[in-house]
């Protein structure tokens, strides 16, 4: 198999480690082949020089909404969400993955489908009917019947609802169970400051979905619904805003102790309403004021000073999007980045691990994907300009070795050979 390299200025690798300048990544098929200093290149080898380039993984955004509109408003998302039929959702999601791919994202794990659609998405996508990211389905999330994202259509109130309610999940062909472990602000019957299902209901939830091989993520907003979740033994926590019964901070302390030896990964999500709070991000007035509004202490760094702990103490965090809420749009994901290096104080390399090596493995894909080392698959994203404090402009990415961004446009590269679901391609 012949083998190209693609030469760069300077390579953030999704370790967290330095940046490393003048490098050449070797990619043969599918698989990255090697990562060596570009001046020691053979004058025989096939190589492809990028100036003024930044390479990183493929940005992994381990917290997506993609049948989501971005509205300005959350009334106005649900609504449509809620009123849309199935091929509407469906033009919807593809959209959505197509802008996300765009943005350099090259992996999505959504968090609230409705009636399969995203995995008919997803298996449209994996199949060459659309192009987009490699995406993970949560199927519908399980919640109370007044709970958070109950228009998604899965809820369950005794032991039994429950169970059923994740073997219907993964019965639908989930890649993974979402359960809401407390409201949420999209749903205005909902309390984010509450706990919806007790531990042991969590833990039979866990439980059951461990059973099917599914993974767990827990959207939890306060100290009481993450306490529960890490108890139980979810694999991911989901937003983890560690908010007493007031809606302030809690003391960090005591989140990072409960973490101490648990099984369960913070998924921070920073979406347009920490964004905001960031005047570099482009955000106007109106939409910094509702991310004042919003923010406990009007500071991503105190705001975020639990989080500053847990990467501290050692812990894993992984940062994601949310992308799909309000003014969240799915090409914007390096202002999620950029976010996570003002909300946690941590270096731009820093970040990008968080948002790929960290968030490869938290979704159970670490040892595919997240870091441009030798063996991994060769998914990437290269940036053009920017400046120390600032990412540049994405201008091509790769997946699975194929170029299917270049010059910021869409570039499909694998065409399908079958119909959807398997069967004949049509002629």
């Amino acid at each position: 198999m012949s083998h190209h390299w693609i030469a760069v200025d300077r390579l953030i690798d999704g370790t967290g480690g330095p940046v490393r300048h003048e490098v050449a990544i070797g990619i043969e098929g599918t698989r990255l082949l090697d990562v060596v200093p570009t001046r020691s290149l053979g004058p025989g080898e096939l190589v492809r020089h990028l100036p003024d380039s930044t390479m990183l993984p493929g940005l992994v955004d381990a917290h997506v909404h993609l049948l989501f509109t971005c509205d300005l408003d959350h009334d106005r998302t649900r609504r449509t969400f809620e009123e849309a039929d199935d091929a509407a959702l469906t033009t919807i999601g593809i959209r959505n993955a197509a802008e996300a791919l765009l943005g350099g994202v090259t992996t999505v794990r959504d968090c609230g489908d409705t009636r399969g659609v995203v995995a008919a998405i997803r298996d449209a996508e994996r199949d060459g009917w659309v192009t987009g990211p490699r995406i993970l389905t949560a199927g519908a999330p399980l919640t109370t019947p007044s709970g958070h994202l109950n228009w998604c259509g899965n809820t369950a109130t005794t032991d039994d609802q429950i169970t059923a309610a994740v073997h219907r999940v993964a019965d639908g062909g989930a890649d993974l169970l979402k359960v809401m472990a407390s409201g949420g602000t999209m749903t205005a019957e909902s309390d984010p400051l509450g706990a919806q299902f007790s531990e042991d209901q969590l833990r039979l939830a866990v439980r059951t979905a461990h059973d099917r091989g599914l993974p767990v993520a827990a959207h939890a907003q306060n100290v009481a619904s993450i306490t529960s979740a890490v108890r139980a033994g979810v694999d991911t926590i989901e937003h983890g805003l560690w908010r007493d019964s007031s809606g302030r901070p809690a003391e960090p302390d005591d989140l990072v102790n409960l973490l101490t030896d648990a099984s369960s990964t913070v998924v921070l999500t920073f979406a347009g309403i920490q964004r905001a709070l960031v005047p570099a991000t482009g955000h106007d007035d109106a939409e910094r004021a509702a991310a004042l509004a919003a923010s406990p202490t009007g500071r991503l760094a105190t705001d975020f000073r639990w989080a500053r702990a847990l990467l501290e103490s050692g812990s894993p965090v992984v940062t994601a999007s949310d992308a799909g809420v309000r003014f969240t749009p799915f090409r914007d994901f390096l202002d999620t980045v950029h976010c996570t290096t003002e909300a946690l104080g941590c270096s731009p390399a820093e970040a990008v691990a968080c948002a790929t090596g960290h968030a490869a493995r938290a979704i159970g894909l670490g040892d595919e994907l997240g870091r441009v080392t030798p063996g991994m698959t060769a998914d990437l994203t290269v940036l053009q300009g920017g400046t120390p404090d600032r990412f540049g402009q994405v201008v091509e990415v790769l997946r699975d070795g194929h170029t299917v961004v270049r010059d910021g446009a869409l570039t499909p590269t694998r065409p399908p050979t079958a119909g959807p679901g398997g069967g004949p391609r049509p002629t």
